[in-house]
């Protein structure tokens, strides 16, 4: 390790306060530049990231700071102090509402690669030269693997049901959801799944019958399902849950294949930002190839680079499941999800239909 990347490891700083988790480093103490990354991404996901990003910049220190994606919507909107330079989140809708409300900064990001020969980071992952996907993320549903034993994993929702009723004794108050009310991805998936599904009512039945327990985050629920507290966490980020069982290997995880829902995490540069040049180095280093490789070996948040095709990445998941995945668009009709009176339908019928919550 050269004498840059040892001074970037000695300075790192992390700190986890009052429910905000913070990472500062500055390989250069000598009149550092300054860079807030605020972000609804934990730090144990971002911090490879963070540090390949601080041993090629040595004169940048970066400041970030985790927070649930609805306190870094309304943390921006109300122009907290100190605002964020950058901001990251999977709540898609909630970071559009963000730039269609005028938060973000326009930046024309290259797409094509580096020697220019083709193009890099599709359509599909960007809104506006103003919101940039840097991953690519499907939802997932994970069950305690003491609780498996024995028993046949469920391929789609119809097997789950029928999974759900013949193992209802073991599962009751043994489910796991998101509470949508304060979890900005578990209402955006929820709302999706609102739509997309046929059996949407059958699932809101029983999980209001086995009382389903509801959580404020990924990590919360799956350290509920680790410890056996529960045996099913449903439609949950599948980073997340990768990085658990890697680091707990006692819970299994399956996509469904009728449908699995996909977020794309996204990253926006701030209106308020007084360091637009350096914002702007953090977009680029996100999206350039070294830092979507990065993000392919070290985390296991899929890039969205197509010419990157490891096991861990988006042009890998879309070639092999294409019938299976369902992105969420980045687009517009995102808007819907965030708008208030269709957020208060949606939260409304969630409340009366599961009345047992925690």
């Amino acid at each position: 390790m050269g004498g840059d990347s040892m001074k970037a490891f000695r300075t790192m700083l992390l700190i986890i306060v009052f429910g905000f988790s913070t990472y500062n480093v500055c390989a250069n103490q000598m009149n550092p530049r300054i860079v807030r990354v605020f972000g609804a991404a934990y730090l144990s996901e971002m911090q490879p990231l963070l540090d390949d990003f601080s041993q090629r910049n040595p004169n940048i220190e970066l400041r970030y700071r985790w927070m649930t994606s609805e306190k870094l919507d309304q943390y921006v909107r109300q122009k907290i102090l100190p605002q964020p330079d950058v901001v990251i989140s999977s709540a898609m809708h909630l970071q559009l509402g963000l730039v269609n409300d005028g938060y973000s900064l326009e930046y024309h990001h290259e797409r094509s690669s580096e020697d220019g020969s083709f193009v890099v980071l599709p359509d599909w992952s960007r809104w506006r030269d103003e919101l940039f996907g840097v991953s690519f993320e499907p939802a997932v549903i994970v069950f305690n693997n003491a609780f498996l034993e024995g028993k046949q994993v469920p391929t789609n929702r119809v097997e789950l049901l029928s999974f759900i009723r013949r193992y209802s004794h073991e599962l009751m108050g043994k489910i796991g959801l998101y509470d949508i009310r304060s979890v900005g991805i578990g209402y955006l998936f929820w709302s999706f799944e609102r739509q997309q599904a046929r059996n949407y009512g059958q699932f809101l039945e029983l999980f209001n019958h086995h009382n389903a327990r509801t959580f404020n985050s990924t990590r919360e629920m799956l350290e509920a399902l680790s410890n056996g507290e529960i045996a099913m966490a449903y439609n949950i980020l599948g980073s997340y849950s990768n990085s658990w069982k890697d680091q707990r290997a006692n819970v299994t995880i399956t996509a469904m294949k009728d449908y699995t829902p996909v977020i794309i995490r996204t990253a926006l540069i701030n209106r308020t930002t007084q360091n637009k040049q350096d914002a702007k180095r953090f977009i680029d280093y996100l999206l350039s190839s070294s830092g979507q490789w990065t993000m392919a070996q070290y985390t296991n948040m899929p890039p969205i680079r197509s010419d990157i095709n490891s096991v861990n990445s988006a042009s890998f998941l879309r070639q092999q499941y294409a019938e299976q995945l369902k992105p969420l668009p980045l687009d517009v009709r995102l808007l819907v999800f965030a708008d208030k009176s269709k957020h208060e339908i949606v939260t409304t019928e969630w409340e009366n239909a599961l009345k047992n919550y925690d």
